[in-house]
C-alpha cells in the first residue's frame, strides 16, 4: 500500500470519527434547533457559492437576498445545467471536466485527484451521467454520514466474533457504493464486496463461503437471493439486510422476511447528496439526514407537495459540499414524506416511500387516444403476486410490452403467462387502458448492466416520453 495514501486515509477516517460524534448528537436536537442549523448552513453555503463559483454568481445576480436566504426563492438547477457549465460551476479553478473524466476512466482504486479530491460519477441509469467532486474534509463528512447510517440499524462492531458484512453493488470505484466501502474500510468489521453484475450462482457460492451477518444490496438482488435461500441453494444466517438504489416493493420485503425472518432496512442515498438516509429499528420510514442535506419534495412545476402525497421530484441542497455546491438541484426521485414523527425521537422527517423515478413512468393511450401515465408499481405488483415468478423485467416497446421472466423450479409457463396477462389487464383497465400486445419471454437469468452499477430496472421504457400528459 502507498504510504502517503495510507496516511491520508487514516487522517480522513480520524476526521470522520470526530464528525460522527457531532452527527449523533444532532439526533437529540429538537426540530426547531435542526431548522435553525439548516438556515445557518444554507446561508454559509450560499455566500461561498456566490463568492467562489462564477456559475452561481451569474445565476443569482438579479436576486435580492436579505439577512436570511429563502430557499424557495432561488432558481432550480438541473444536471444538464451543471454539466454544461461544469468548469464555472465548481469552486476550485483547477477542476476541469475533461481532466476529471479522464481520471474517472482510468480509476482503479481509491485514488486522490490532485492529492485531495475524490471524484465520482452517477450510474447514468436515467440516461445522463453526472460528475461529482468532494475534497477530503467533505469526504470525511460523507463517511461519517455513512457510519451513522450503519449505527442506526443497531448493529455495532463486536469482538471477538466480528461482524461479517457483504455488499453487492458495483465494483467500479468511480461509483459511490463501491468507493465508500474502499475508503471507509476498518478492521473492526470483516467486509466483502461483490459485483451485482455477477451470476447468481457465483454470488451464492461466495456468500456461502463468506457467511455474512449483514447483507447490503439492491432490493431486487436481495429478493432474488431470498429465493435462493428459501429453495436451499443459499445457506446463510443474516442478522441484518439493508437495501437501496432501487424501489423496494412489498413483495420484495415479504421475500426477505420469509428467507431470514428479518425486516430489511431501506436506504435512500444519492451521489449528489453524499448523504445516507436510513430507517431505524421502529421501521416507520427512512430518516432524512437533514443536518447534511435539505430535501424539498415538489411537483412537476417545483411547487411543494404536502406530507402524505408523492412528489414528482426532489430538489436537493447539499449543506456540506463546498467544492461543488448543489443548491436546489433537481433529482427525479418520487418521494413521499410521512405526516408523522418517528417514536425514536430523532428530529429528522421520515420518508414514507421512495416510489422510483419520474423518468420511469410509462405512457399508454386510452380509448380517446390521450396519453395516460402509468406508475411502474402497477406492473411490479401485478407480477410480484405471481408465486411462480422468481425474477422479472418489463420493457415497453413501440409494439407493446416485452416481459422477461425467470421461473422458480416448479413454475408452469402456460399458467404464468395467463396470470401475467390477467393481472396486467385488470390493473390497466382501472386506468382506462387496454392491455397492449404482450410477449412473455422465459430465460434462465436477466443480465445486470455493469455500466449502470448493476442496478436493475424492473420496469423500463424504450419509448419517447410525451411532452404532455405527465402527472402534476
Amino acid at each position: 500500500m502507498n504510504i502517503a495514501y495510507a496516511f491520508k486515509k487514516s487522517q480522513d477516517l480520524c476526521r470522520s470519527s470526530l464528525k460522527l460524534i457531532g452527527l449523533k448528537l444532532h439526533e437529540r436536537w429538537t426540530p426547531e434547533r435542526l431548522q435553525d442549523y439548516q438556515r445557518r448552513r444554507l446561508r454559509a453555503l450560499f455566500a461561498h457559492a456566490v463568492r467562489r463559483s462564477p456559475f452561481y454568481r451569474e445565476l443569482y445576480q438579479n436576486i435580492k437576498i436579505g439577512p436570511e436566504v429563502q430557499l424557495q426563492e432561488l432558481p432550480v438547477i438541473t444536471k444538464a445545467m451543471m454539466m454544461d457549465a461544469f468548469d464555472r460551476f465548481v469552486t476550485d479553478t483547477r477542476l476541469k471536466l475533461a481532466d476529471l473524466q479522464t481520471h474517472i476512466r482510468d480509476l482503479s482504486c481509491d485514488t486522490y485527484y490532485l492529492g485531495e479530491y475524490r471524484v465520482l460519477t452517477t450510474s447514468g441509469s436515467s440516461g445522463f451521467k453526472g460528475v461529482f467532486v468532494f475534497n477530503r474534509k467533505e469526504w470525511s463528512t460523507l463517511i461519517a454520514g455513512y457510519s451513522r447510517c450503519s449505527l442506526s440499524t443497531g448493529k455495532l462492531p463486536r469482538f471477538p466474533r466480528r461482524l461479517r458484512e457483504c455488499s453487492i453493488f458495483t465494483d467500479n470505484p468511480a461509483h459511490l457504493s463501491c468507493r465508500i466501502k474502499i475508503s471507509s474500510g476498518t478492521p473492526l468489521v470483516l467486509s466483502k464486496h461483490l459485483n451485482a453484475a455477477s451470476s447468481i450462482a457465483f454470488l451464492v457460492a461466495e456468500l456461502n463461503a463468506f457467511q455474512p451477518h449483514v447483507l447490503s444490496t439492491y432490493p431486487s438482488m436481495a429478493s432474488l437471493l431470498a429465493v435462493e435461500q428459501i429453495e436451499g441453494r443459499l445457506k446463510i444466517h443474516l442478522e441484518l439486510v439493508a437495501t437501496g438504489g432501487e424501489t423496494c416493493t412489498g413483495e420484495m420485503t415479504a421475500s426477505i422476511q420469509k428467507a431470514w425472518g428479518i425486516i430489511p432496512f431501506n436506504v435512500y442515498a444519492s451521489t449528489e447528496g453524499g448523504a445516507f438516509n436510513i430507517g431505524c429499528p421502529f421501521h416507520r420510514g427512512i430518516h432524512a439526514a437533514e443536518d447534511l442535506t435539505i430535501l424539498e419534495v415538489v411537483d412537476r412545476n417545483n411547487r411543494p407537495v404536502p406530507a402524505g402525497r408523492a412528489g414528482s421530484k426532489v430538489l436537493l441542497t447539499n449543506l456540506f459540499n463546498y467544492t461543488q455546491p448543489l443548491i436546489r438541484y433537481e433529482i427525479s426521485d418520487m418521494l413521499t414524506l410521512s405526516e408523522e414523527r418517528c417514536p425514536c425521537g430523532r428530529p429528522f422527517r421520515l420518508i414514507a416511500g421512495v416510489e422510483g423515478r419520474y423518468d420511469d413512468i410509462l405512457y399508454f393511450p386510452d380509448s380517446r387516444g390521450h396519453s395516460v401515465p402509468v406508475h411502474p408499481v402497477h406492473f411490479i405488483t401485478a407480477l410480484g403476486i405471481i408465486p411462480d415468478i422468481k425474477e422479472s423485467r418489463v420493457i415497453h416497446e413501440q409494439d407493446g410490452l416485452v416481459i422477461d421472466v425467470v421461473l422458480r423450479d416448479t413454475g408452469d409457463k402456460t399458467k404464468v403467462v395467463d396470470a401475467i396477462k390477467t393481472n396486467l389487464a385488470a390493473s390497466l383497465k382501472i386506468q382506462g387502458i387496454e392491455l397492449p400486445e404482450t410477449r412473455v419471454l422465459f430465460t434462465d437469468h436477466i443480465e445486470r448492466n455493469p455500466e449502470t452499477m448493476g442496478k436493475f430496472k424492473l420496469v423500463e421504457s424504450g419509448m419517447k416520453k410525451p411532452a404532455t400528459g405527465a402527472p402534476p
